[in-house]
């Protein structure tokens, strides 16, 4: 096979990030169905890992930090909403990751729907040692929580992506994750309130971004660990 063969049959993003989707919704997938809290804990969270990768501080798969600590970081801010602080969803920089998505699902969704930028910081901030281990201590009504553990899902999910998503690079692999971001708040926007749901989408973002991945290492001592107990 030829380079120009090859070319003709690498999977295109939308594809990558339908075969995305559909994980996300089999791996949150029970008796009852697909809870769309859980699907959005997952597939933001994803969104969340790839960003780690993009900024390139530390790496998602391999670090020294404990993991679920945070850590906080201006270049993350930057990747995530630009270097300029604004309450105006309008003036993010179009490469921003929060107003990529916007892009994604704008048409779809009210402006009332979208959460207040400062909001999503100061909600992230003032909650850190409000947290339990591995969660994230969201703003939105308790009921419609994820049932996950968000420290978990990165962990869970990555091989998966790293397997069947991550073709090309890690900017790539985020714009895939963005896309099918965009596809499940879209496809699930009747089941959820919009404001509930892009709440909870953008806050996971923020704060698993900026949260210590569990890795191989890590769970490997972690586990010898409980093992000795």
């Amino acid at each position: 096979m030829g380079i120009f063969d090859f070319l003709n049959f690498k999977p295109s993003d939308e594809k990558l990030a339908k075969k995305l989707v559909e994980f996300v919704y089999d791996s949150v997938e029970t008796e009852k169905g697909v809870r769309v809290e859980d699907a959005i804990c997952v597939i933001a969270t994803i969104v969340a890992e790839r960003c780690i990768e993009v900024t390139n501080e530390f790496s998602i798969n391999s670090h020294e930090f404990e993991p679920g600590t945070a850590v906080f970081s201006e270049k993350m801010n930057d990747t995530l909403v630009g270097p300029i602080a604004t309450e105006n969803w309008n003036q993010l920089p179009k490469t921003a990751v929060f107003a990529r998505i916007k892009t994604r699902i704008n048409a779809h969704f009210s402006k009332t729907s979208y959460p207040s930028l400062t909001g999503i910081f100061e909600s992230y901030i003032n909650n850190i040692d409000e947290t339990e281990w591995g969660n994230l201590n969201l703003s939105i009504p308790e009921d419609h929580k994820p049932f996950l553990l968000p420290l978990r899902v990165g962990y869970e999910t990555r091989k998966f992506v790293d397997k069947y998503i991550h073709f090309e690079s890690n900017e790539k692999t985020l714009q895939i994750a963005i896309i099918a971001l965009g596809k499940i708040l879209i496809e699930t926007k009747k089941a959820l309130d919009p404001a509930v749901a892009l709440t909870m989408t953008f806050e996971l973002i923020n704060g698993m971004s900026k949260t210590a991945t569990m890795t191989d290492e890590k769970m490997t001592k972690l586990q010898s660990e409980m093992n000795n107990q």
